[in-house]
């Protein structure tokens, strides 16, 4: 399930600092006055988003548990992520007394806040905030590293009952990377939604959520821009537009395609994997204008095949085939299984990879006229296994033979 970064805040605020809601506040709680400013400009920070972070907030359990714990913990783990969403969606929707917007002037004013110890979060476009280098995951599912990291850039505030307190928050203009994306004959690359990466401490990447809570897509001219980014090592990726929404005429003329199994991925640089990287340094206010990326249109291939049943060979309808990077075991992309047991991978770079099919299974469709797997029921389920393949043609039978689990 994917939520946008928005809720971030809505669910460490609405859900996890536990505060009373609108009708239940007791009467000793305190106020916040204050002003945003912008650095650079000395100007007021207008329409700045301010949010107060509980700092006895508790962490969520992770969006994905582990596939290997008991039922139990994950009907937990899900009970305890749908009751934080559901309080979040509160705050969306009604408002919340821990968030507001500045205006005009760059004030702002914050009433009927519980009595506590808070970090305060200013965020506006093109500015660093403490959420700059927190993942989607991060922001979504935040743990106790995650809320330690907030707090060692963030304002801290003690609200005492019936106290008032005005703070001045200075905002910073962060880098910016921008360029073209392309294919190789030299036509711009409309509608792709390029992706950033930020370079930890240990080598790894982590993607980021850049500008907005929504992705911003290339312009008519290939063209992005992603701003206000705090000093570190980055690096862009992007895949090819195969996931759209249409809008028509009328209401049933919307739809929308997807088609993960094509989404052939370039990186900035010119690497051709995540491995290959090499970041872009930026620091300050750094404006690097050369970050380009370019789709291929030569040496693209098919990889199409069939998972079976190693004891009779029958095909296997339901399952998750990944594309992998044999040296990382990186996940390049997915695709379902389809009913019929086949998949199709379009747009495979030459080169040596490992096919592997995961959560495989035999499924019955049941009454309810709903895909699977909500509207199906589990026969029999397989065990993960992979095939190494190399490319340099179109491939159109591998076959990928899975094996029961016991009863």
């Amino acid at each position: 399930m994917k939520i946008v970064p928005l809720l971030l805040l809505a669910v460490a605020a609405a859900a996890q600092a536990q505060a009373p809601s609108a009708d239940s506040v007791p009467p000793a709680v305190g106020h916040l006055t204050g002003r945003v400013s912008c650095h650079d400009t000395g100007q007021p920070g207008r329409f700045a988003s301010i949010q107060l972070l509980s700092a006895q907030a508790a962490t969520l359990p992770p969006l994905n548990p582990p596939a290997d714990i008991t039922d139990a913990d994950r009907s937990k783990s899900i009970a305890a992520i749908t009751s934080a969403l559901k309080s979040a969606l509160k705050g969306v929707f009604n408002g919340s007394n821990l968030s507001t917007l500045s205006g005009l002037d760059g004030k702002f004013q914050l009433d009927k806040i519980p009595p506590g110890t808070y970090y305060v979060i200013a965020q506006l476009p093109g500015y660093t905030s403490p959420l700059s280098t927190l993942s989607q995951q991060e922001r979504l599912a935040p743990q106790a590293d995650t809320f330690a990291a907030i707090a060692g850039q963030a304002q801290k505030l003690i609200v005492l009952p019936g106290q008032t307190l005005n703070v001045n928050i200075d905002l910073h203009r962060g880098a910016t990377l921008s360029g073209i994306v392309s294919y190789s004959d030299g036509s711009p690359a409309p509608n792709v939604a390029p992706q950033l990466l930020l370079q930890a401490k240990d080598g790894t990447w982590k993607q980021i959520p850049a500008n907005a809570p929504l992705p911003a897509v290339t312009d008519d001219h290939g063209g992005f821009r992603i701003f206000g980014l705090p000093p570190g090592r980055y690096a862009v990726k992007a895949a090819l537009p195969t996931d759209q929404a249409i809008i028509g005429v009328g209401f049933g003329q919307m739809s929308t395609h997807m088609a993960p199994g094509d989404a052939l991925v370039v990186y900035s640089g010119g690497a051709l994997r995540e491995s290959e990287l090499k970041p872009i340094e930026l620091a300050g206010e750094d404006n690097r204008k050369d970050v380009n990326l370019t789709f291929p249109l030569a040496g693209l291939h098919t990889i199409a095949g069939t998972v079976v049943a190693e004891s009779d060979g029958h095909a296997v309808n339901a399952g998750s085939i990944e594309l992998q990077d044999p040296a990382t075991k990186a996940s390049l992309r997915t695709v379902p299984v389809g009913h019929d047991g086949s998949f199709i991978l379009h747009y495979v770079r030459d080169g040596a990879y490992v096919v592997k099919v995961s959560r495989a299974a035999d499924m019955q469709a049941g009454s309810e006229d709903l895909p699977c797997p909500v509207g199906c029921k589990e026969i029999r389920s397989y065990a993960s296994t992979a095939m190494p393949v190399t490319v340099n043609a179109d491939l159109s039978a591998v076959r990928l033979q899975v094996t029961a689990h016991a009863p």
